[in-house]
């Protein structure tokens, strides 16, 4: 289990779901079908503590409102425009 917010290099997944943590984000990309069985059990539980300690370190740090300019700064996304090469 990832600690969430706390470096730039933890990563973990559940089933084909991928997490990543940043010190400003945490990244979650891919999909995950959770299965009547035992295995989408067990990674239902893993989904359930991974979000509660998601919200942990939002309420160990109330001051997260005052990060919302850095984290638009640290975007994965370019704001540069390019021609699409299928066209």
């Amino acid at each position: 289990m990832i600690e969430p917010f706390a470096n730039n290099h933890q990563s973990m997944q559940i089933g084909d779901l991928v997490i990543e943590n940043q010190t400003d984000k945490v990244v979650i990309y891919g999909d995950i079908d959770l299965q009547l069985n035992t295995i989408g059990y067990e990674q239902a539980q893993q989904l359930h503590a991974l979000s509660g300690r998601i919200l942990q370190a939002f309420t160990e740090h109330p001051d997260y409102s005052k990060n919302d300019a850095l984290s638009k700064d640290n975007s994965d996304a370019t704001d540069e425009t390019i021609d699409n090469p299928f066209l």
